[in-house]
């Protein structure tokens, strides 16, 4: 985990971390989902919290707000980072749009750019914890694509398959479903195991299928390294 002034960048690991410590005293109704075009994937070079200032710059001097719009911010590398405070409503439509929203924006620009598969595991890792944190039931009224309120493509059309609510219900809403199920996936747990005794993340992803209960035992140990959770 790094921080930058009130930027906070975090891997999925330490995001979980992050959301299970979070305050619930606020109450949040929606999560928006948006991307930004600009910076798309051309512009991210490791230079995360300088993208992070040039994002808040931007919604300070151009639209008048008060600081960054959104509470979070993925990126393709996979990482996440924290930018408005959750004591705020989200910042990412106009007016009483807002009300009891959080805000995520997703850097890239998903007309054009094809999603990572890291940034697609923390957008659906995010929506999930947030959701289950918050009592949010994912659904095309809570989990909302900024282009169903104003005439744009964001969060993009190849956004989770496209940028419509049949797309969203078809390929969005059931990811996150499921990862609120059990919002580890064996890839993820096994990121934390490797780390833990200091192992061959890529030996043991070859050796996913030698045995039925193997990943589960995985998950579990994982799980165990991150306090039960």
């Amino acid at each position: 985990m790094k921080q930058d002034g009130k930027f906070i960048l975090m891997n999925r690991e330490e995001l979980r971390e992050y959301i299970n410590r979070l305050s619930d005293n606020k109450k949040f109704t929606t999560i928006h989902q948006h991307h930004t075009v600009s910076p798309s994937y051309k512009d991210v070079n490791n230079n995360h919290f300088a993208l992070m200032r040039g994002m808040e710059n931007y919604h300070v001097k151009a639209l008048n707000m008060s600081e960054i719009a959104q509470h979070f911010s993925t990126f393709p590398d996979g990482s996440i980072c924290v930018g408005r405070p959750l004591t705020k409503d989200g910042g990412g439509f106009y007016g009483n749009q807002n009300k009891n929203s959080i805000t995520i924006e997703n850097v890239g620009d998903f007309d054009i750019n094809v999603m990572t598969e890291e940034q697609n595991q923390s957008i659906i890792l995010l929506n999930a914890l947030l959701c289950k944190k918050f009592d949010i039931v994912p659904s095309t009224e809570t989990l909302i694509y900024h282009c169903w309120v104003k005439n744009k493509s964001c969060p993009g059309k190849t956004f989770f398959g496209g940028n419509t609510k049949q797309a969203a219900e078809q390929n969005f809403i059931p990811l996150i479903k499921a990862a609120i199920k059990d919002p580890m996936t064996f890839e993820q747990a096994l990121e934390i195991v490797v780390k833990k005794i200091d192992s061959s993340y890529s030996y043991w992803l070859k050796r996913k299928d030698i045995d039925l209960a193997f990943q589960a035992l995985i998950i579990k140990i994982a799980k165990t390294y991150m306090g039960g959770k």
